[in-house]
C-alpha cells in the first residue's frame, strides 16, 4: 500500500506518515521544501518506514503535474498541507488575535487558492493515478465558528474544501465507484503555526502524535467512510448543512 501525504515533512503530517508507516504503508512525503522533504524522510527511515521525498507545492500546479508523471498508482491521497492565512513577514503564521474585520479580500484569495484550488488540483491531478478502492482523505476543521477560533480566511478554505470532498463522494456513489473520499477533523491539535502546547485549554489541545495515530487508524480501517466528516471523537458529522444555516 502507498501513500502520498502532502505537508508530510512536519507536524501532524509528518504524525501521520509515522503512523501509517508503522503499519507497513510506503509514505510519499510531498513537501514544497525538499530539504525538509528529504529530512523528514530520513527520520521516518531510522523508524524502519519505506518513504521517500515527491516535490508538491499547492500553491505551483507545475509541483503537482510533475508528481503524477513520477507516481505510477496510489492506495491513499491524503491531503494535509495547507495554509492559515497569506502571509505576512511581521505576523505569526495563525495570528489568535486577528479578528474577522482584519481580514483583506486579498487574505481570503491567497488561502483560498492553496487549500481550496490546490487541494482540487491535488485530486483532479491523481485520481487517474487512485487504485479502485483507494481512498482520498482530506484533514479538515469544523465550520461552525466559535468564539475561541474562528479565524475567517482559513474556515472559509475548509469549509469549501468539504464541500468539494462530499461532491466527488456523490460521483464516486453514484458512478458505482469503490474510491471513498472523506474528512477528518483532528480537533486541537499543538503545532508551529498555533504556538499551543500539548494538554493547553484543560486538556484540550492534542500532539501531533496522537492526531496522526487518530487519523491513520480510520484511514486504514475497512469502513466505507465515503462522503463523511469525521470529528476527532469519531463522530460523524450530519448537520453540516445546520452548521452552514444556523
Amino acid at each position: 500500500m502507498k501513500a502520498l501525504i502532502t505537508g508530510a515533512n512536519k507536524g501532524i503530517g509528518f504524525a501521520i506518515a509515522e503512523a501509517l508507516g508503522k503499519s507497513g504503508v510506503e509514505i510519499l512525503v510531498g513537501a514544497r521544501s525538499e530539504s525538509r522533504g528529504q529530512d523528514a524522510v530520513r527520520k521516518l527511515s531510522t523508524k524502519g518506514i519505506t518513504a521517500s521525498f515527491v516535490k508538491i507545492d499547492l500553491d505551483n500546479f507545475d509541483t503537482i503535474h510533475n508528481a503524477t508523471e513520477e507516481i505510477d498508482q496510489l492506495d491513499l491521497l491524503i491531503n494535509n498541507a495547507g495554509i492559515p492565512d497569506s502571509y505576512k513577514a511581521d505576523r505569526p503564521a495563525l495570528d489568535q488575535k486577528k479578528t474577522t474585520f482584519d481580514y483583506t479580500t486579498d487574505d481570503l484569495r491567497e488561502t483560498m487558492e492553496v487549500n481550496f484550488f490546490g487541494t482540487h488540483e491535488m485530486i483532479r491531478s491523481f485520481l487517474p493515478k487512485l487504485a479502485e478502492n483507494g481512498k482520498i482523505v482530506n484533514i479538515t476543521v469544523p465550520i461552525q465558528p466559535n468564539n475561541f477560533w474562528h479565524p475567517l480566511a482559513y474556515q472559509t478554505s475548509k469549509a469549501a474544501q468539504n464541500v468539494m470532498a462530499m461532491t466527488y463522494a456523490l460521483e464516486f456513489k453514484n458512478t458505482g465507484s469503490s474510491k471513498q473520499i472523506f474528512g477528518v477533523m483532528p480537533g486541537g491539535v499543538a503545532t508551529e503555526l498555533n504556538g499551543h502546547t500539548v494538554g493547553a485549554l484543560d486538556g484540550f489541545i492534542k500532539s501531533a502524535e496522537e492526531a496522526g495515530e487518530l487519523i491513520a487508524k480510520l484511514v486504514l480501517d475497512t469502513e466505507n467512510h465515503n462522503g463523511q466528516m469525521i470529528q476527532f471523537d469519531g463522530k460523524i458529522v450530519t448537520d453540516y448543512e445546520v452548521q452552514i444555516h444556523g
